[in-house]
């Protein structure tokens, strides 16, 4: 299936913005996503793809700050997007525990990590923060989940090369949390919109 298609049934569902129906779409997700698909989505973004909408999707690529490699392969006005993680073999940071902005599904096509949740207690009038392990599991090649915007994880390493994709809503919370699991302290992470608008902020102030 083309990834137009794919990204306009799954937009359609209404199952990114709400949850609704996730087990249906992580279903729909397993049975069309696979290297191959992965693969023929590549060479149609860099063979087909209009000059200017490559260069949008070149301007989102980036080395995430959590230490993998981010490639975004489909991006709407509204917000929604479908993108590849890639972790490579023995390359993986230690990752902090961490909530996000969306609702996303994901689905590991490479390798396999493990998948940690986290119940997070912030202390009064304090950056400090007590946390509760969950939920622990191996998520392996094929497999899928829903995550809420709102709710902490983290992603442990494997020992072998790990890709994953993941579809994300648009932004549902003004910003994400990060927890420094060896401090204990969170601290606010906005979007790139916002954290642009500051440094302009900042800019002007010495211009």
């Amino acid at each position: 299936m083309e990834l137009n298609k794919f990204m306009k049934h799954i937009e359609e569902s209404g199952a990114l913005e709400t949850g609704r129906n996730s087990r249906e779409l992580c279903d729909f997700i397993s049975n069309h996503v696979d290297l191959n698909t992965i693969r023929q989505w590549l060479s149609d973004i860099v063979h087909k793809h209009p000059a200017d909408k490559l260069s949008n999707l070149a301007s989102l690529m980036e080395i995430h700050p959590l230490g993998f490699e981010k490639y975004v392969l489909w991006d709407s006005s509204a917000g929604q997007r479908a993108r590849l993680h890639y972790w490579p073999q023995n390359k993986w940071p230690f990752e902090s525990i961490h909530d996000h902005r969306f609702n996303f599904y994901a689905i590991v096509i490479k390798g396999h990590y493990i998948h940690e949740e986290y119940d997070i207690n912030q202390r009064k009038d304090s950056d400090e923060v007590e946390i509760t392990l969950t939920r622990k599991q191996i998520v392996d090649t094929g497999q899928c989940y829903y995550f809420q915007a709102g709710t902490f994880h983290r992603i442990i390493p494997s020992d072998e090369e790990t890709i994953s994709l993941i579809i994300r809503s648009s932004p549902l919370l003004p910003y994400s949390r990060v927890v420094n699991p060896e401090t204990l302290k969170m601290k606010r992470a906005y979007g790139a919109v916002k954290k642009f608008k500051e440094k302009i902020k900042e800019l002007e102030s010495v211009i």
